[in-house]
């Protein structure tokens, strides 16, 4: 499958969890992390969503949150990777940001350039990749 998303990760459906009105899946990649998704219960149905299949998980770029020096907070949001900041493009309103986990996976973000002034991202710098279970897509193979 042919995508425009940059943030693409196949893994194996470790659980589905029904909850009525939407399910939420959980897709362990081969590196062992996971990443946790929800949708509509008829849509998990549609896709045949089932502990054990393959499954991709498609996140756009501007879902994707960037966070620095956080040892003060706890945060909700259980799709958290933290990394160092492999490629920075600056453009003229926002910056795409590249961050690569120590286990390799790559995500990318698109964020104002308020924000990467504000964190100080930089390549080699340290962030945090974070965003909530319902911005991701999840595709299941036929």
């Amino acid at each position: 499958m042919k995508t425009s998303s940059r943030n693409t990760f196949q893994g194996k459906i470790t659980a589905v969890i029904l909850g009525g009105l939407n399910d939420e899946v959980e897709l362990t990649l081969a590196s062992g992390e996971k990443i946790y998704g929800q949708l509509a219960h008829a849509s998990a149905e549609r896709l045949g969503l089932a502990e054990g299949g393959e499954a991709l998980a498609l996140v756009k770029a501007t879902e994707i949150l960037l966070v620095s020096d956080n040892d003060d907070w706890d945060v909700c949001c259980r799709n958290q990777f933290t990394g160092k900041v492999t490629k920075l493009v600056r453009g003229f309103v926002n910056g795409e940001v590249v961050l690569q986990t120590a286990s390799g996976l790559e995500f990318n973000a698109t964020v104002s350039l308020e924000g990467i002034n504000r964190l100080r991202v930089e390549r080699g710098a340290t962030v945090t990749a974070m965003f909530k279970s319902s911005n991701v897509m999840i595709a299941a193979k036929k």
